[in-house]
């Protein structure tokens, strides 16, 4: 499986903002709920901070990524979406640096403490970084991941001996705003003559502006969450024509769903949990189709997987029942070229009792 590489001077980098972070013990004076942003100055998305060992039972800072990653914090802080939720392992977008004790490190992390010469001794003393997509188990950092993780912990180091200074730092002046630091560019002089090394003099050197950058606070309204797309399936016309004429049109209901599974698989990139796709007759809870497909790549394996079990049943049935409406968007072109109506309902009974023995088959083979 393939792990990101990052070179020895951006780990270090991290390590040491990381280092400089955990040094203070932020968490003696913040809590999970006094969230503060940092842009990133690559692509101007905002990473939502907190931290995180008020409590006790872990120490770090957690980034959430954009507006989908700010919902998550709204939603768990609401107490929606907690750690017994059925999808919160599921749905985290994240980036997070914890402190715990050498074992709870890998051979990876382990490896590149030791490439840095680093050593430390106790608990909550050994950093470990993680990346959390949605699906996907935590994973190492790519670059361009560990890089901006960088800019959060320095940023969060700033912002927590600022508010231990000033407790109300954090209060926003208005509505559905949040402090956010954000990198400017100014121009710093310094003195050097055109045409010459820089071991060269002369005297009549001329002022050359170069980027220094530095950081502000500015109080910001997130962008608004912007709905997931759903990317249409490709229809074959030809294939459609061919199933209508070899499938037996009936009043049958097919009902849909798709959950993840417990159980993680290897990726090409990296493990995930497998978004698994269920149809069941709802007369005689027959399960007519299943795949388990990874989340990138759900929309194109599910309705591949539908038009097979047609095809290989060489039934067609009167309607398509569903719990959730991006699979609704996602079938219903192909189910209107095929006649076939459309219904979302929160009630799935056919489908369930499939996944509940699904799991439980799955339970005693770990």
């Amino acid at each position: 499986m393939k792990i990101p590489s990052c070179s020895l001077p951006v780990w270090k980098n991290l390590y040491d903002a990381a280092l400089a972070f955990r040094d203070i013990e932020p968490w003696e004076w913040m809590s999970d709920s006094d969230l503060f942003g940092v842009q990133n100055p690559e692509n101007r998305e905002i990473g939502y901070g907190c931290v995180l060992g008020a409590l006790g039972e872990v120490y770090g800072l957690v980034v959430y990524l954009g507006s989908a990653g700010l919902e998550q914090h709204r939603k768990i802080q609401s107490g929606k979406l907690h750690a017994g939720s059925p999808d919160f392992a599921y749905s985290q977008s994240c980036l997070t640096a914890w402190f715990g004790g050498r074992q709870d490190l890998d051979k990876t992390d382990l490896k590149v403490v030791k490439e840095l010469g680093f050593k430390f001794r106790g608990s909550d003393t050994w950093p470990q970084f993680r990346s959390m997509q949605p699906g996907y188990i935590p994973w190492y950092l790519t670059e361009n991941e560990a890089k901006f993780l960088t800019l959060c912990l320095e940023q969060a180091r700033q912002v927590a001996l600022d508010f231990e200074r000033d407790p109300e730092l954090l209060n926003p002046p208005g509505k559905n705003l949040c402090l956010v630091r954000v990198q400017a560019e100014k121009k710093a002089a310094h003195l050097a003559s055109p045409g010459l090394s820089s071991g060269q003099q002369t005297l009549f050197p001329e002022a050359i502006e170069s980027p220094v950058h530095e950081w502000n606070s500015e109080w910001l309204s997130p962008p608004p969450l912007v709905k997931a797309t759903v990317s249409p399936f490709p229809i074959d016309e030809v294939r459609l024509q061919r199933i209508k004429k070899n499938s037996q049109a009936h009043n049958g209901i097919w009902e849909i769903d798709a959950f993840y599974t417990p159980a993680p698989v290897e990726g090409i990139n990296r493990p995930f949990f497998p978004y698994t796709f269920l149809c069941a007759d709802q007369s005689s809870g027959f399960i007519l189709g299943t795949v388990l497909a990874e989340p990138s790549t759900w929309q194109t394996e599910f309705p591949k997987t539908f038009l097979d079990s047609v095809e290989g049943h060489k039934l067609l049935p009167h309607e398509l029942s569903f719990r959730k409406e991006e699979l609704r968007e996602l079938f219903e072109p192909l189910a209107n070229q095929l006649g076939i109506e459309v219904k979302l309902t929160k009630q799935l009974p056919a489908v369930d009792r499939a996944k509940r023995e699904l799991l439980k088959f799955m339970d005693r083979q770990l």
